[in-house]
């Protein structure tokens, strides 16, 4: 009688197992991007609440 013997690996492939982390590093990174950038949009409005201020006198002015 033939035996065959397989390998039984004893550790699994990191690479198969990794990919929740990959996918959370993605994540995480996707939604410090995002808060950085809803930290620049008071600066935002506050330069359109100037601007429409700044029309408004203007608009009142007559052309010269």
């Amino acid at each position: 009688m033939k035996t065959v013997s397989n390998p039984i690996p004893l550790a699994t492939d990191a690479s198969d197992n990794r990919w929740i982390k990959s996918a959370s590093l993605l994540l995480f990174r996707g939604i410090r991007a995002v808060v950085e950038a809803a930290k620049e949009v008071p600066g935002a409005v506050e330069q359109a609440v100037s601007d429409v201020r700044e029309a408004w006198e203007e608009s009142s002015r007559p052309n010269e």
